[in-house]
């Protein structure tokens, strides 16, 4: 191996990545180039979280692009299928109410401290209170 101050050549990597077989061939979900570089390792991460946000989601969307097919595309289907079917952490819209909880508790936290800092026990204009209804609710 040619390592220069600890970094391997890129056509090396290459070789490596291309024989390692938890890289995914073109079709099969996540695919990237397997060229050695490190905008590849990058990408295939991003991939591969890609398709478990999409579990998440409960979505069961092939993520892989399907102009150049692999070898059986209707498999590649049934893969994301029984992920989505088969997630069990957290949805996306679970992860989207903690979210929310979260910033009202700290802009909550944040105006508590703000107020305390003035010498004021509460200060009406910086401290936020839950929205009773969903932003987006119709007007009646």
């Amino acid at each position: 191996m040619a390592e220069i101050d600890g970094v391997q050549p890129t056509p090396e990597k290459a070789e490596e990545q291309q024989a390692d077989s938890s890289w995914p061939k073109p079709g099969e979900e996540g695919y990237v180039h397997p060229d050695g570089t490190p905008q590849s390792v990058q990408q295939l991460e991003d991939n591969r979280r890609a398709a478990a946000d999409r579990a998440a989601a409960g979505s069961i969307v092939h993520g892989a692009p399907l102009a150049t097919p692999g070898p059986d595309v209707q498999a590649e289907r049934d893969k994301a299928v029984e992920r989505a079917e088969t997630y069990d952490g957290t949805t996306t819209e679970q992860a989207e109410e903690h979210l929310t909880e979260w910033i009202e508790e700290k802009t909550e936290e944040k105006a508590d401290e703000a107020a305390e800092g003035d010498g004021e026990q509460t200060k009406p204009a910086a401290r936020r209170t839950r929205a009773t209804k969903p932003a987006d609710a119709k007007k009646e």
